[in-house]
């Protein structure tokens, strides 16, 4: 068995390939080769929450096991939260622990980039990012790998944190970050990804322009809303999994239980854009969502990828019970 940390993480993985993987995911999502049992969430306290999801495909022969702790207000830098198991599909025997904080970002930011390359404008160059903690930096690393930015504009509350991932944005990645001063700085991006854990919304319709496309990726859980229900009408609604959306998705119950959005205007899965099955934009005044709460096929395609890399370059470290 191999143990691989987040070092070895780092190492062995970046965004461009990391999108390769959740493209690939998708396809297989959309010719339904794959089993995607639903996310189980147990809640021991408001701070002990324990969430695991599997998923297995065929053409990766592997069996996927990622569990989630904690909550995201309460986790403390340099701990484990995330951890993903890989086993072997024909006989079940565990292949890898893998340390998945940063393959979680990846394969977030990941999943955005996919859904910005086949749902945004061609020529998007100008990017709006709403959070300035992990999954915003991840979101910005995934727009850099399939766009050509030339702009890019973020808020966040709190200033330190975005004058921290700005310094990083420019040593890591070579991008400067415009640091807004209000939340309606980023309605002129092309497109806008927004990764908060906010419960009430702060994106609305009637001041997105024409052609924007959205990422709405914070609003995981049924409590949070990101975008309000304005966002949801005037635009072509896209999802990862529609089954896992509809029940922890709050940008999209929240305004269904009001009576407010039809859970039937949902155009599709993302991954049925990818291989063609239903159209994603259609004209370059639409203005598209991709809607995303993180599905464990994502996981285990990335956690994969790592694992064979980790094989042919002697990372890691072999150990047994």
């Amino acid at each position: 068995m191999l143990l691989l940390k987040e070092s070895d993480v780092n190492q062995l993985l970046d965004m461009r390939s990391t999108v390769s993987c959740i493209e690939n995911a998708f396809r297989e999502q959309s010719e339904k080769r794959f089993l995607l049992p639903e996310r189980q969430v147990v809640k021991m306290t408001d701070s002990a929450v324990i969430r695991t999801m599997v998923a297995s495909m065929p053409a990766l022969q592997t069996v996927g096991l990622k569990v989630l702790l904690g909550a995201p207000s309460n986790r403390k830098p340099g701990s484990v939260y995330f951890v993903v198991m890989l086993f072997d599909q024909e006989d079940s025997s565990l292949l890898a622990i893998i340390a998945a904080n940063r393959l979680t970002q990846l394969r977030t930011g990941g999943a955005s980039a996919v859904a910005t390359k086949y749902l945004a404008r061609p020529n998007s160059t100008k990017a709006g990012i709403l959070g300035a903690g992990v999954q915003g930096y991840g979101q910005l690393e995934g727009l850099a790998a399939v766009t050509a930015l030339q702009e890019v504009v973020m808020f966040d509350i709190d200033r330190d944190k975005m004058k921290l991932l700005a310094d990083k944005s420019e040593t890591e990645l070579g991008i400067r970050i415009r640091q807004a001063d209000t939340v309606e700085e980023l309605y002129e991006a092309d497109v806008l990804s927004t990764a908060t854990t906010s419960v009430k919304p702060l994106i609305f319709g009637d001041k997105l322009h024409p052609g924007i496309h959205v990422n709405a990726i914070g609003s995981n859980a049924p409590n949070r809303q990101e975008i309000d229900h304005s966002v949801l009408l005037r635009s072509r609604v896209f999802v990862d999994r529609r089954e896992q959306a509809l029940t922890e998705a709050g940008d999209l119950i929240t305004p269904i239980n009001q009576g407010l959005y039809k859970p039937e205007n949902i155009v599709g899965e993302l991954a049925d854009v990818i291989t063609g099955k239903i159209k994603g934009r259609t004209s370059k005044s639409h203005i598209t969502l991709f809607k995303s709460v993180g599905i464990a096929l994502e996981d285990v395609a990335v956690a994969r990828t790592v694992y064979d890399r980790a094989l042919s370059q002697g990372v890691g470290e072999d150990f047994s019970f």
